[in-house]
């Protein structure tokens, strides 16, 4: 409904003068545009869109088919325009107030783009589209309460709307009712019962025991939080786990010895680089892998990585050509679940003397476990009888609040490992 382009017909719909251009012609760079754009030759769809426009600046039909061709090219800012134009020249269009909002949130303007969607709902308050959309808006802004009951208007007028199933247990996940979460999982479970990140979710609910997170469940879930990750870790909990690494492992071989103290280091699950920040003083060539393709990107914009992977962590230690001599795991094994087969296909791939550096929540019994969160703990003795079985020593281990979670510090430990000699 959004983003199928308006035929523009003619120019004999357009009555601004265009001097200097036969109708004829005109006619045929319109058609052109038009099957470009359906084609999907976006680029040059814009540029005869540019030029019509040239034309007929006042064609509310026309920007609006640019905005979407822009909106097609990942360039949002230049969509955002088009459709801002386009709604002055058409302010009762819908399709032109949705596609302006969903550019204003793509472009990080949460507040412009929930006015417009609440706008757009007074108008067409049965589109499930429009409220979902403007529960991803609250959602990435921390209002759950909002999102939750924007979720909750959308399954109201379709229940087997998917999308907005899943994120509604997940908030409730995340809010702490589990009751309710457990049953929107089971629900959803129902309608779709391959659904692998719903069966590990629901699995934390219910205290069931798990080795590992499956891929589908990290690349979907960070993917869905790329845009916004980044800052709500570090404004919203207070992250800062890779600062605490760095000073921990400057105080160990002292600030000045560990500029550029290694020569090729793997940030393990690198996501948006904070890690490579944070080390890049330290590593004279910094890879990079992730199974999130939206979280690489913005990693990418780092430029503190030589080279990224869009791979498991498991997969890409098993494949790669590569030797390492520093790897870092910053809030990573909280996705991973045992760590037996990683600590022995790192020790595969490190030089020697290498080092690894890496966090985890702490666990007070032993072992490991998937707790309620989704997430898994391990226990100090779990760490040290993995690393003395695959061939690391303990360097050194330290406690440290690795973020907030409900108002309250979580608790975790730092630690420093080397590969045996």
């Amino acid at each position: 409904m959004y983003i199928t382009p308006l035929n523009i017909g003619t120019s004999k719909d357009m009555s601004i003068p265009h001097a200097g251009c036969t109708d004829e012609e005109l006619n045929r760079l319109c058609i052109e545009a038009y099957n470009a754009q359906t084609e999907e030759h976006f680029t040059e769809a814009a540029e005869i869109y540019l030029l019509l426009l040239d034309y007929f600046p006042q064609a509310a039909m026309l920007r609006y088919n640019l905005g979407l061709v822009y909106f097609s090219l990942e360039n949002f800012t230049g969509a955002l325009n088009e459709f801002s134009l386009a709604l002055i020249q058409q302010p009762e269009d819908n399709d032109t107030l949705f596609n302006l909002a969903l550019c204003q949130k793509k472009t990080g303007d949460n507040e412009a783009a929930i006015a417009n969607y609440r706008k757009l709902l007074v108008a067409m308050p049965e589109s499930t589209d429009g409220w979902y959309n403007l529960a991803g808006c609250y959602r990435e802004t921390f209002a759950d309460e909002q999102a939750i009951a924007c979720y909750r208007k959308v399954l109201a007028l379709d229940s087997g709307y998917l999308p907005a199933l899943n994120n509604l247990a997940y908030l409730c996940h995340r809010s702490g009712d589990m009751q309710q979460a457990e049953l929107l999982y089971r629900q959803l479970l129902t309608l779709r019962s391959d659904d692998e990140s719903a069966q590990y979710m629901l699995a934390s609910l219910l205290g069931t025991p798990l080795n590992q997170v499956p891929d589908t469940y990290i690349r979907q879930f960070f993917d869905g939080y790329a845009k916004g990750f980044e800052k709500s870790l570090i404004d919203g909990l207070g992250y800062d786990t890779p600062r605490q690494l760095y000073q921990c492992l400057a105080n160990y071989i002292g600030e000045k010895e560990i500029k550029r103290a290694y020569d090729q280091g793997l940030d393990l699950g690198c996501g948006t680089g904070l890690g490579g920040i944070a080390f890049r003083e330290a590593v004279a060539i910094f890879h990079g892998v992730d199974l999130s393709a939206n979280m690489l990107v913005q990693a990418a914009d780092k430029n503190c990585y030589a080279a990224i992977y869009q791979d498991s962590i498991s997969n890409y230690l098993q494949t790669t050509t590569e030797t390492y001599d520093f790897f870092l795991a910053t809030d990573v094994f909280i996705y991973v679940g045992a760590l037996g087969d990683i600590f022995a296909a790192l020790r595969a791939v490190a030089r020697p003397q290498a080092l690894f550096c890496f966090s985890t929540e702490a666990l007070e019994t032993t072992g490991y476990r998937l707790r309620q969160t989704g997430r898994f703990a391990y226990s100090r003795s779990y760490i040290l009888e993995t690393a003395a079985a695959t061939g690391w020593t303990i360097l050194a281990a330290k406690t440290g609040r690795l973020r907030k979670e409900r108002e309250q510090w979580l608790a975790g430990d730092l630690w420093i490992l080397q590969v045996d000699p």
